[in-house]
């Protein structure tokens, strides 16, 4: 009969239960936010079920640990053992994560006023700063030289006839020192075609590996 006790529900069950329910609205809304902020953009369906559910687990997971020190300490070492990492191509996702995890916290703490606050101004927020803030045409490109090639002026022909400006961001060494990538910070021109600007490029480094991508698309990794 004792391990019968464990299938009752109480009125501290029953207000768990309530705050899952009220958990999965706040994921709900969190999960939309996600989706119209990258509309028209790759995103993974998998991360968008996650930021879905994880309001719903932390509102089970606080009650059972909010007045007890140990419990909490535990749950820290789990999430220290879990490396969340954002998809390539986007950065932001790390902030939904932590996002989710703290509307969920507030609504397993019973604060519903305040959870739903977050969950609602933060996701309006975020998705009007990113569909109406536009970026710059600021990219990165990558050119892997030998290394006996000056690079301070071999490509400025090419730079001015395909981008608005350029700067070196930094310069390292690969392959035992034999190679130098140089990444710079540019702004191509409208309308400028990539394709015939790395193949002009491919003429000056050796056909040797040329990268453009924008700042957005660099995996950054969540430690």
């Amino acid at each position: 009969m004792e391990v019968l006790k464990g299938f009752f529900v109480n009125a501290e069950k029953a207000n768990i239960l309530f705050n899952m329910i009220l958990g999965l609205f706040a994921g709900i809304i969190i999960t939309s936010s996600y989706v119209l902020a990258n509309k028209g953009e790759r995103y993974s369906k998998n991360f968008a079920v996650t930021v879905l559910i994880l309001p719903v687990i932390m509102t089970v997971v606080i009650p059972f640990i909010a007045t007890d020190l140990k419990k909490t300490l535990s749950l820290a070492g789990v999430f220290a053992l879990v490396r969340f990492r954002s998809i390539p191509g986007d950065s932001k996702d790390i902030l939904f994560i932590f996002f989710s995890l703290s509307v969920g916290l507030i609504i397993g703490l019973n604060d519903y006023f305040l959870g739903f606050v977050l969950a609602i101004s933060v996701s309006v927020l975020f998705v009007l700063v990113t569909r109406f803030w536009k970026a710059s045409g600021k990219q990165v490109l990558k050119i892997t030289i030998p290394e006996d090639m000056n690079y301070k002026e071999v490509f400025d022909s090419i730079f001015e006839k395909y981008l608005v400006r350029h700067a070196v961001k930094n310069v390292r060494t690969s392959n035992m020192g034999t190679l130098f990538t140089i990444s710079y910070w540019v702004e191509p021109k409208p309308g400028m075609d990539a394709k015939a600007f790395i193949d002009e490029l491919r003429t000056r480094n050796g056909n040797l590996s040329i990268i453009l991508e924008n700042p957005d698309d660099m995996e950054v990794p969540v430690l």
